[in-house]
């Protein structure tokens, strides 16, 4: 898998450049907090030293003890941008792959935790899991839903057949209009997913970054602007030199 560290980043711009570059890809890297857990206590903090493109497995990992300063990203980002002598293939996707990956699990945080109640979402992340999973419903349901749902409607038809029925018909409805729910976040997630995987390396067409990203937005997905210009601005460049 694509890999950057630090010192490939800096190497890559002229000498009178290496300052600059050092400054802005150190912010990078120290966005991307690792915590180290001992004995199911915080041993310490502390920024990656290099950043690979994840795969579905790693994701429960990350979002365990990843930190992910998006605000910081993307202001050491727009300064990128406006520093055209530090443009690289590695920076280039270095910028594409943590931005597109950190909305990603910035996405799936948000809603699990909304679905789930945040004392849940906690207790879910220890021990991560193996397998990301994109479907929601699976960290909303609860297992007292069901018995509860189905004394509900007993209890109603008990009363009066019309009250069960009543009850029966709201509850099917209910549940129908969660399940659409539940499908248009599935499809926004996984569309986010596959967008970012896609990024696994630094050879990217930016013409296929952009339609795959506008893809994605049709999906629901919500992506930073500055990524846009990016592959605008790369596409440009692409274009001119074919």
């Amino acid at each position: 898998m694509q890999t950057v560290v630090l010192q490939d980043l800096v190497r890559s711009v002229q000498d009178d450049q290496k300052d600059q570059a050092e400054r802005i890809f150190e912010r990078v890297f120290e966005s991307l907090m690792w915590t180290h857990v001992v004995d199911g206590k915080i041993e310490e903090r502390v920024p990656l030293k290099q950043w690979k493109h994840r795969q579905p497995a790693e994701i429960e990992i990350d979002l365990a003890y990843l930190e992910i300063n998006r605000a910081e990203l993307l202001s050491t980002f727009s300064e990128y941008l406006s520093n055209p002598s530090l443009t690289s293939k590695q920076a280039d996707w270095l910028f594409l792959n943590v931005l597109t990956y950190a909305e990603y699990v910035a996405t799936v945080s948000e809603i699990r935790e909304k679905v789930m109640g945040i004392k849940r979402y906690v207790k879910s992340h220890f021990p991560p899991k193996n397998e990301h999973l994109t479907d929601i419903s699976a960290f909303a349901r609860r297992p007292w839903h069901l018995p509860v749902l189905l004394t509900v409607i007993a209890i109603g038809w008990a009363i009066h057949p019309f009250v069960g029925v009543s009850i029966t018909a709201y509850a099917l409805f209910a549940a129908h209009r969660q399940q659409k729910a539940w499908a248009l976040v599935n499809a926004t997630l996984a569309s986010m997913l596959q967008t970012y995987l896609s990024f696994n390396t630094a050879d990217l067409s930016w013409a296929q970054v952009t339609s795959t990203l506008e893809r994605s937005r049709e999906a629901g997905a919500i992506w930073s602007a500055s990524l846009f210009a990016l592959a605008e601005r790369r596409t440009g460049a692409q274009n001119a030199t074919n």
